[in-house]
């Protein structure tokens, strides 16, 4: 696999940080959750729609691998092959959750990820650090630099699984920008939606070994109760200090969510990192969906044009039709707002199509979506007002009014001294004696 390039990740950054804003006020109440935190966002645009808790320092447990797996995918090829090395293999214990590789195993860089984060093998999450960055500390610190850089300023890890650590820790706003970013790698996506894993035999395992997912959002595999079809991914994690969480998306009807839940309780029977996360899809579909804001064709201004054949105006529109995720009930013509820029000195001749300015639509408060403007019809140039108009310019350009001006003065001076010549002659006449 190639890797990222670092101008799409910039570009990324500026262009698609996630805003933590107020819940929109229209949709209906959000449920009541048993997590400790937790935060439902679009994930196309990044903005909040719900949130509890979501700048508490918390523990991340194995969401943890979600970064683990960026730096994976983004620093090293899914087809290198990795031997597991003591240092990686050595520190995991019976209490950490594991695959089973063994001291010396070759495994592929790609079979390791899927290890990683459909069965939320740590001794995976270890090969892959070793390999990246050089050692287990090495890696580390790129994950806590890469976090800074993806946005996630309150976050601090100290290994690359999410074994218990009291300076292991990160909030629900920061999990929810690392892991939107994440869900941006088309390999990724792949590969935290996958249920059911089979790897290879390796030179220590003579006969595949089968994986099952963590998430049961995702995979019936383990249990039934949480099932949800629209999930398509993401990560699981569980310690007794950092309790259930989870981070999990789901797509349906051309919308995309994102959900992170930490320090959820099992309790009566249940896992509440999967009942609050369903929850949260539950109400973020019920309530939301993309509304056309402004189609292709719709006027959404209009402009008076200089020199224009008989006074012809041109209508402005969208060259892509405009949407925005908005609650489901609300009336788009009222509830939103538009913001337009035109360009300055808009003159004929003017072609369908052509970009006029932009507009910006808001809803509550908050930018939701813009747009370039286009002419939506075409408009010809009147030629004596162009002549006209060519005339006043020039003879209004500085380039004209300044000759003209030193000329203007040259000539009152040169007139000017004329008239002292002239009198200086008739003075002196006056001056001789007359016979």
């Amino acid at each position: 696999m190639k890797k990222i390039s670092s101008l799409f990740i910039a570009l990324f950054l500026i262009f698609n940080t996630v805003v933590f804003a107020e819940p929109d006020s229209a949709a209906k109440n959000p449920p009541e959750l048993r997590s400790e935190a937790a935060i439902l966002l679009d994930l196309k645009t990044g903005r909040v729609l719900y949130s509890k808790n979501e700048n508490e320092r918390l523990y991340p447990a194995s969401t943890t691998k979600i970064l683990t797996a960026i730096l994976a995918l983004e620093k090293g090829n899914l087809s290198d092959v990795i031997t597991a090395s003591a240092e990686a293999i050595d520190p995991i214990t019976s209490e950490d959750s594991n695959v089973g590789i063994l001291r010396g195993e070759q495994m592929t860089l790609e079979q390791l990820v899927y290890c990683m984060m459909v069965a939320s093998a740590n001794d995976a999450a270890n090969c892959i650090a070793v390999h990246i960055g050089g050692s287990l500390d090495g890696f580390t610190q790129m994950m806590n630099n890469r976090a800074k850089e993806l946005g996630a300023t309150d976050t601090h890890f100290v290994n690359a699984h999410g074994f218990h650590s009291g300076e292991h820790y990160t909030t629900a706003a920061d999990l929810a920008l690392v892991s939107r970013y994440a869900m941006t790698i088309p390999k990724f996506r792949e590969i935290v939606a996958t249920p059911r894993y089979s790897m290879a035999p390796t030179n220590k395992y003579t006969t595949d070994r089968y994986l099952s997912t963590t998430n049961n959002l995702i995979s019936k595999i383990r249990s039934t109760q949480y099932y949800y079809p629209a999930a398509i991914g993401i990560k699981t994690g569980h310690t007794s200090d950092a309790g259930n969480c989870l981070v999990a998306a789901a797509q349906k009807d051309g919308t995309e969510f994102l959900t992170v839940t930490l320090k959820a309780p099992a309790e009566e029977g249940k896992t509440y990192s999967f009942v609050d996360t369903r929850a949260l899809f539950d109400y973020a579909f019920a309530n939301y969906k993309y509304l056309t804001i402004s189609a292709v064709n719709d006027v959404v201004a209009d402009s008076p044009v200089h020199v224009a054949k008989s006074a012809t105006r041109v209508a402005l529109t969208v060259p892509e039709a405009v949407g925005a995720l908005l609650p489901a009930d609300i009336d788009v013509k009222t509830a939103v707002t538009k913001d337009v820029a035109l360009n300055d000195n808009i003159k004929a001749p003017i072609a369908q199509g052509d970009v006029l300015g932009t507009v910006t639509y808001s809803y509550q408060g908050s930018q939701i979506a813009s747009s370039d403007l286009v002419a939506a019809n075409n408009v010809e140039r009147d030629l004596f007002l162009s002549i006209i108009n060519v005339i006043i310019r020039v003879l209004t350009s500085p380039f004209f009014l300044i000759p003209v001006i030193v000329l203007i003065i040259l000539l009152i001076y040169l007139n000017h001294r004329r008239r002292q010549r002239r009198k200086a002659r008739r003075n002196k006449l006056s001056s001789y004696p007359r016979y």
